[in-house]
């Protein structure tokens, strides 16, 4: 079976991302990097690769996804899941804005999404270095001895 190297390359990031939140982050962490992780495989099996109409399936788990990280926000003691919400609307107003207006290019709407895709990692990640950083032990002073 051959896989396209992008598709190696957004499995890798996915992975290491989830993987390091779930690993060593917190209970918020922990829950939102398996959660993602799955979501992202579903949404690599669900779109039509065309990319000449709205992606209704995939519109329909963003939507699931922005209500789930908006839980989570409202419930978590982090800053990083009002960030992911913010992205993860917009990637719901891109899919509304595509079926709206069906002039937008659909290789702007394919490439919006997965950049929002990829972006929506950026702060699951550094909420868990933020996490793993608050639980480091602290260092003895140094000079004095």
């Amino acid at each position: 079976m051959h896989f396209p190297l992008w598709l190696i390359i957004s499995f890798s990031i996915t992975a290491a991302v989830t993987g390091l939140a779930v690993l060593k982050g917190g209970p918020p962490e922990r829950l939102c990097g398996a959660f993602l992780f799955v979501a992202c495989q579903v949404t690599y099996l669900i779109p039509d690769r065309r990319w000449i109409d709205v992606q209704f399936a995939v519109m329909i788990l963003d939507v699931f996804v922005l209500l789930v990280f908006v839980a989570l926000a409202l419930r978590a003691d982090r800053w990083w899941p009002l960030w992911m919400s913010g992205l993860q609307g917009l990637a719901v107003i891109i899919h509304l804005a595509f079926w709206a207006q069906h002039r937008v290019i659909s290789l702007t709407y394919s490439i919006a999404l997965n950049i929002i895709g990829y972006a929506v990692l950026i702060p699951l990640l550094l909420g868990t270095l933020a996490y793993m950083q608050r639980r480091r032990p602290p260092s003895p002073p140094v000079g004095h001895g």
